[in-house]
């Protein structure tokens, strides 16, 4: 029978492990009596490796000294989906008091978290009965006073940060600024803050907050020397340790080798001091928070990331989160709504939180379901001192229900070439692009563009070398702290139109060439990135009030200094140019030869952007053919009309294109004597 659970309302099919399970033990404790295939999945659990046959002798062994599940897999994608002992339960309306301990003990569980009158964190204990799958379940099916339960899962997410290394050049920082000069710099990457402070007579305002969730942040760093933060705390366990707390300690916000957060720190504010480097919004404070990690992994619970969100509810304008997991990020329900309700009416103004996520740097769609195979990893391990090829992972499923909340954007990466980051995550999704480095996805060739300096908590106090969507991402929260600083009281979805609307579209569409062979992977055909429909760049209409949308680069590149002059004023939102209709040009209604399959028609789309014709309508002489087309914007398209649904009569006709939305949006007509032997009819 297929194990399940549900996640967002829907039914999440599940695979058991045939040879592991996870346990609330450390891998140091675990290791200590003896058991050594051992993978650290919280800050409290681990994963461990056995055998299919003493599976389960192995599990009642380790469940005399802690709780212990079977470790389980999503089976359409093969994702880890780290159960813990918890539960999250949102009854349909408020349960007194009364009821819910009658609840608790009907099945065994301990409260941990209120959240709200109806909205708890529930721990699972050995009278519970059930493992925490099989309790959702029940609860979820037998339960009618219960809107939804759902498991507290662990994730083990990855940084995204793409650290090479570069030339000294790289000090100049091109991303604020216009006046660096190098062959890899196209002006159009730059973000231009410094105009934007120019603008303001500031570098942003001390009361605007900008929240960073990372592997932490060195606070006496010279970059963020003052009063530079707003607060500061760290997870150690299930606790988040607060800077208002009496047994905070403001050195465990930095963990020397644990590099990103100080960086991404920097990216969005570092101080204009004259100390190191600068940020997008210097004068504006930060709020870090601290997950704990392991190695390239940051380890998030959603109770978790709860906790964070309601610790920065009043206090901060945008969070910037580099971080995430492809190709699945299924976030459950209380998540996904705290997100909501926050960007509306949450932050330190009441006025909403703009969630800044950054789309990953696997060079793959974000949340799509393709038609074939794509590569969501680089290929390469690294083992026994040395790396080695062992292949792409690919999938066509890719899940991310946080895509398609309103206040919550996924930021791309532009290189310094003003092209698209090769390894930059595309398609639904995207909201927005912002500099960035640039590295092939699979190194196999090596590509033109300039690496980020930032702030760095080892000796030299910087680094050259930074990038990925993790770079972009702060790098776009400090542009947010610069609208809120130049309009403070703009809504959180205001920030957002105009972060959009004001976004530059001049930028290169160029793409790269595919993957080359190699003697250890002579036939890379499995490189088929960016897919179909986003393998184009271009700018198309998705009927958005603000504006065009790019596969590649969303709404367009942030753009600090036309972002600000629309928030104070100076220039209205421009309107969208109007678009002219496609049209017919002309037909081949009679060619040379037998007929059927010959028939042609081309069309003209005269327009800027890409316009899409799949499931319009070709009428011919009130005979129709739907059509799957894409055009080019300024492109001419012939393509032959399918006989078994439309002919181009010889005595003469009407051709009609229509679109989705049954509207006429071209009409022609030919005549019996214009219809002459292999010559093309022209309208």
């Amino acid at each position: 029978m297929q194990t399940y659970t549900y996640r967002n309302g829907k039914k999440l099919l599940l695979n058991k492990s045939g040879d592991e399970f996870v346990t609330r033990e450390t891998p140091e404790e675990l290791i200590a009596r003896g058991i050594t295939q051992v993978e650290k999945t919280s800050s409290v659990s681990s994963k461990v490796k056995t055998t299919p046959e003493g599976l389960e002798a192995d599990m009642a062994r380790s469940r005399e000294t802690a709780p212990t599940h079977h470790a389980y897999y999503l089976a359409e994608t093969g994702d880890e989906f780290l159960i813990t002992d918890r539960v999250t339960i949102s009854f349909k309306a408020a349960i007194s008091s009364e009821d819910l301990a009658a609840f608790m003990g009907k099945y065994g569980l301990v409260l941990l978290e209120e959240y709200s009158p109806q909205d708890f964190l529930f721990q699972l204990t050995e009278h519970t009965g059930m493992n925490p799958i099989k309790l959702v379940v029940k609860l979820t099916e037998e339960e009618p006073g219960i809107a939804f339960a759902e498991n507290d899962t662990n994730y083990r997410v990855k940084r995204y940060a793409i650290a090479l290394p570069t030339d000294p050049i790289y000090a100049r920082q091109w991303h604020l600024q216009t006046r660096f000069t190098n062959a890899d710099f196209d002006p159009r990457s730059s973000s231009n803050c410094e105009e934007a402070w120019k603008l303001l007579d500031n570098f942003g305002s001390p009361e605007v907050v900008i929240g960073i969730t990372d592997d932490g942040c060195k606070v006496d760093h010279p970059d963020f020397s003052g009063d530079k933060f707003k607060g500061w705390g760290y997870f150690r366990g299930s606790r988040l340790v607060k800077n208002t707390d009496i047994d905070a300690v403001a050195a465990e916000m930095y963990i020397k080798g644990s590099d990103h957060g100080t960086a991404c720190a920097g990216v969005a504010a570092g101080n204009a001091n004259g100390q190191l480097v600068v940020g997008a919004a210097p004068g504006c404070k930060l709020l870090p928070v601290q997950w704990q990690s392991d190695g390239p992994y940051l380890l998030i619970s959603d109770s978790k990331l709860l906790t964070a969100l309601t610790y920065m509810a009043d206090k901060v304008d945008v969070v910037s989160n580099s971080w995430g997991g492809t190709p699945t990020s299924i976030w459950q329900t209380l998540v996904v709504n705290r997100l909501r309700d926050l960007a509306k009416t949450g932050g330190r103004r009441g006025k909403g939180i703009v969630f800044l996520w950054a789309a990953g740097n696997e060079n793959c769609p974000i949340n799509h379901e393709a038609n074939v195979e794509v590569p969501y990893t680089d290929g390469w391990s690294f083992a026994n001192n040395q790396w080695r090829w062992v292949g792409v992972e690919t999938s066509r499923s890719f899940q991310n229900n946080l895509v398609g909340i309103p206040g919550v954007l996924h930021v791309a990466a532009l290189a310094s070439t003003a092209q698209r980051s090769h390894y930059s995550n595309y398609g639904t999704g995207i909201e927005i692009t912002a500099s960035s480095n640039n590295v092939h996805s699979y190194s196999r060739i090596r590509l033109r563009g300039l690496g980020i300096s930032t702030s760095s908590g080892e000796s030299t106090g910087f680094t050259n070398s930074f990038g990925g969507t993790s770079s972009a991402t702060p790098l776009t929260a400090g542009i947010v702290a610069l609208i809120v600083s130049a309009k403070p009281d703009l809504s959180g979805a205001e920030v957002i139109s105009i972060l959009k609307k004001s976004a530059s579209k001049d930028l290169n569409l160029t793409d790269y060439p595919r993957t080359p062979p190699a003697s250890y992977d002579p036939n890379p055909t499995w490189d088929v990135s960016p897919v179909a429909p986003f393998d184009k760049g271009e700018f198309k209409n998705i009927n958005s009030a603000d504006g065009t949308w790019s596969p590649w680069f969303g709404h367009g590149k942030a753009d600090a200094q036309a972002a600000v002059k629309m928030a104070i004023g100076n220039v209205p939102p421009t309107p969208p140019e109007p678009q002219k209709a496609i049209r017919i040009v002309s037909a081949l209604v009679n060619p040379v030869g037998f007929d059927s399959g010959k028939e042609n028609i081309t069309l003209l789309n005269p327009n800027a952007v890409l316009a899409d014709l799949n499931d319009w309508t070709l009428d011919v002489n009130n005979r129709k053919q739907t059509l799957k087309l894409i055009l080019n914007p300024g492109e001419a398209k012939t393509f032959n009309v399918d006989p078994s649904k439309v002919v181009l009569t010889n005595t003469g006709g009407t051709i009609k294109l229509i679109d989705k939305d049954q509207k006429l949006v071209a009409q022609v007509k030919y005549l019996k004597k214009e219809v002459k032997n292999g010559i093309v009819v022209e309208f």
